[in-house]
C-alpha cells in the first residue's frame, strides 16, 4: 500500500493521525537511545568544539557514539513517517514528550540525580502527550503542499536566532552555566526546528506523489538540502551543548525550542492549524500548557543544572 493511500484515507483521518502519534513515540523512543549513547561517549571524549571537521575526527572514533548516531538516525526515519500521517502540531510535542523515557534513564544510566523540579516535569510532559495523543482523534490536516517562499522566509529569522544563541553558549564571555545551557538549547532548537519544517515539506511530496515518485521528485528541490543543512548545523551546536550539560536537561530544552519553531513554522508555511476543530480544542490547548508549564519548572530550577552536573565527569571546554 503507498504512502498516498495511507495518507488520503476518507474515514481514517483521526485513525491516521493516531497511528501518526504511535509512529512518533517509537521516534521518541530511539532518539532517547541515541541521546543516552551519544552522551555516555561524549563524557569520555575529549572537549569537542564547533567545528565540524573537529567534531567528527573526535567522535568517529567512539563506536558507542556511531551507534547512538544510528539510532538517532532511525529515529529521524519514523518521524518523516510520522509526518506524512499528522500534522506538525501533533507530531512534535510528542517527540518532545518522549523525554520522558530520557530523564528516567538519566538518572539511572547517566547518574544525573532526578530533582523534585524536573520530577515534576516529568508529570507535566507526560499529562501533554496524553492530552496531544487525545486531540489528534479530531482528525486535523495534513499539509498537501510546501510554498517555497514562506518556507525560505522562515528559514531567515532562524537562522539568525540559532547563530546568536549559539554564540552566546560559545563565548567565554558568558559566565553562567544555566544561560550557557539555555543558549545551546535555542541555538540548536532552532536549527532543528527549521529542518523538521523542511522535512515536512518533504513529507508533503511523499504523501502527494507516493514514497518513491516522491523521493525522487523532492530531490529536484531545495527542500531536502535545507533540511540536511539545518539538522547538520543543529546536531553540532547540541553535540558541544550534551557534552557540557546534563543529557536531562540539554535534550529536553532543545527539543522544545524546536517544538516551538516547528510549529510556529508549519502555521506559517503549511498553514496547519495549531487547534484541531471542536471539542479536541481544548485537549490540545491543555497539552501545549502542561508543556509549557514543564519547561518553565525546569528553568526556575537554578540548583538542579548544577547539582546534576556534579554527578557527571567533569568536562571542560
Amino acid at each position: 500500500m503507498s504512502l498516498n493511500l495511507i495518507a488520503t484515507g476518507s474515514s481514517a483521518g483521526g485513525g491516521r493521525e493516531v497511528a501518526g502519534v504511535v509512529v512518533a513515540v517509537l521516534s521518541a523512543a530511539l532518539y532517547d537511545l541515541g541521546y543516552v549513547l551519544e552522551k555516555r561517549a561524549l563524557v569520555d571524549l575529549p572537549s569537542v568544539r564547533l567545528h565540524p571537521v573537529a567534531l567528527l575526527r573526535s567522535v568517529a572514533s567512539s563506536r558507542q557514539w556511531l551507534a547512538g548516531f544510528a539510532a538517532m538516525l532511525g529515529g529521524l526515519c519514523l518521524q518523516l513517517v510520522a509526518l506524512t500521517m499528522a500534522p506538525v502540531s501533533v507530531v512534535q510535542p510528542v517527540l518532545a514528550g518522549g523525554l520522558i523515557g530520557l530523564v528516567v534513564i538519566g538518572g539511572a544510566v547517566l547518574e544525573e540525580r532526578l530533582q523534585w523540579r524536573q520530577r515534576a516535569a516529568l508529570v507535566l510532559v507526560l499529562g501533554a502527550v496524553v492530552a496531544i495523543a487525545v486531540s489528534a482523534s479530531a482528525g486535523g490536516q495534513v499539509a498537501e503542499r510546501a510554498p517555497a517562499p514562506a518556507l525560505f522566509g522562515l528559514a531567515l529569522p532562524l537562522t539568525v536566532l540559532g547563530v546568536l544563541a549559539s554564540s552566546v553558549a560559545m563565548t567565554g564571555r558568558v559566565k553562567s552555566d544555566q544561560l550557557k545551557l539555555v543558549g545551546a538549547a535555542v541555538g540548536a532548537g532552532a536549527f532543528y526546528g527549521l529542518g523538521a519544517v523542511a522535512e515536512k515539506a518533504v513529507a508533503t511530496r511523499l504523501v502527494a506523489d507516493g514514497l518513491v515518485h516522491g523521493a525522487v521528485a523532492s530531490l529536484a528541490t531545495a527542500y531536502p538540502w535545507l533540511f540536511v543543512v539545518a539538522t547538520l548545523a543543529g546536531m553540532l551546536i547540541f553535540q558541544v551543548g550534551l557534552q557540557r550539560h546534563p543529557a536531562s536537561l540539554m535534550a529536553t530544552f532543545t527539543n522544545v525550542i524546536s517544538s516551538v519553531c516547528a510549529l510556529v513554522g508549519a502555521s506559517v508555511v503549511f498553514g496547519e492549524l495549531l487547534l484541531p476543530p471542536g471539542w479536541s480544542s481544548l485537549a490540545r490547548i491543555v497539552g501545549f500548557a502542561a508543556l509549557a508549564a514543564a519547561v518553565i519548572v525546569l528553568a526556575v530550577d537554578s540548583e538542579s543544572v548544577h547539582d546534576a552536573a556534579i554527578t557527571e565527569k567533569a568536562v571542560t571546554s
